[in-house]
């Protein structure tokens, strides 16, 4: 017998926040606004917001060129 395993993430509606000196990924769309799926230090924005945007199913690239 073999068994298969879904995940059970939404592909989208995950936004990044900045909450005191924590950036916070949250998906309120799915868990609402006080279940923080993570957290980094302020310093870590940048693996912040990549992470955000795969999860949105958009790649880094992407990230990287609104910026510039």
């Amino acid at each position: 017998m073999t068994a298969t395993v879904i995940p059970h993430v939404p592909r989208s509606g995950f936004t990044v926040r900045r909450v005191g000196e924590l950036w916070e990924l949250v998906n309120s769309r799915h868990y609402g606004r006080t279940v923080v799926l993570h957290a980094w230090p302020r310093d870590g924005h940048t693996e912040a917001f990549e992470h955000c945007y795969r999860l949105n199913g958009r790649s880094v690239e992407e990230l990287q060129a609104a910026f510039h």
